[in-house]
């Protein structure tokens, strides 16, 4: 049997991995999405359990505090994190993680392929204008990106 691989996906805010999971996906069958759980509302065409899972902040907070998290991170005002559960060694999986937390995952599981997307700032702009983000969040988004290539570059 195969080494199982684990496909680790990060990069800037709209750079479309979520769609280049979804395509991997579409390809390569054999893989497992590991879902995202977040205290973030759900956008209009996403589906808890499938896209991430959805939970409160008091949920994430009190499974912080039960060591369900494999890693955490809070970005824009709302906690996303990786559960435990979610990571299952014996099967292919695409782990889609925050730029902060990629040298984590190289460091804790050291078969894995991490890749950094990016896209053009103007495209990212238009994407986040069209989630309907304010200016002020839109900055803050775009500098914490820059900040987390410039301290994470070399773990991708």
């Amino acid at each position: 049997m195969d080494t199982p691989l684990l496909l680790v996906l990060t990069g800037k805010t709209a750079s479309g991995k979520d769609t280049i999971i979804a395509k991997i996906l579409e390809k390569y069958p054999n893989f497992k999405k590991v879902l995202t759980t977040t205290t973030r509302a759900p956008r209009e065409d996403e589906v808890n359990g499938v896209d991430y899972n959805f939970i409160s902040k008091e949920d994430f907070k009190r499974k912080i505090e039960q060591g369900d998290f494999l890693e955490y991170v809070e970005y824009g005002g709302n906690y996303y994190g990786t559960e435990k559960s979610q990571i299952n060694l014996t099967e292919n999986l695409i782990w889609k993680i925050d730029p902060s937390m990629a040298g984590k995952a190289k460091e804790m599981f050291k078969n894995s392929i991490i890749l950094y997307i990016t896209v053009d700032e103007g495209v990212v702009l238009e994407r986040l204008k069209r989630r309907g983000l304010s200016g002020e969040e839109i900055e803050k988004r775009i500098q914490d990106d820059q900040k987390f290539w410039d301290e994470y570059k070399d773990k991708y």
